[in-house]
């Protein structure tokens, strides 16, 4: 085989290896943007609705729930914070802070009553 023939059939290698290897990698991700796909359809489809429901309730405004033009996965994580955010300041339920106004109440008018011993 002369110099000329191995080159050929180096150069040719090289073509089919970069052909072969672009084809596999078109073809994996066309498999990853597919399972992308499926993922957001299934985010939109079952996550979102549960966590606008639960902004719903917890009367949260609709300009902190996030916007649906970024995409499922920003919009769930957003509704997700912002319902967190609204949990975590109403902490303290309202009967905590009675039980607590009445203890002192208490004690300030047992301080100020009479003495009847004296």
């Amino acid at each position: 085989m002369t110099g000329w023939e191995t080159l050929l059939a180096a150069f040719g290698g090289l073509v089919l290896g970069a052909g072969l290897s672009g084809w596999l990698s078109r073809r994996r991700e066309r498999g990853w943007m597919r399972r992308r796909l499926e993922l957001e359809a299934k985010v939109r489809r079952a996550v979102v609705p549960v966590l606008e429901r639960r902004a719903d309730t917890l009367g949260i405004p609709p300009a902190r729930r996030g916007s649906n033009d970024d995409g499922p996965f920003v919009l769930a994580v957003a509704l997700a914070e912002a319902i967190r955010h609204q949990e975590d300041s109403a902490e303290l339920p309202f009967g905590d802070t009675l039980e607590v106004g009445r203890d002192e109440l208490n004690a300030r008018l047992a301080a100020r009553a009479p003495r009847e011993d004296g």
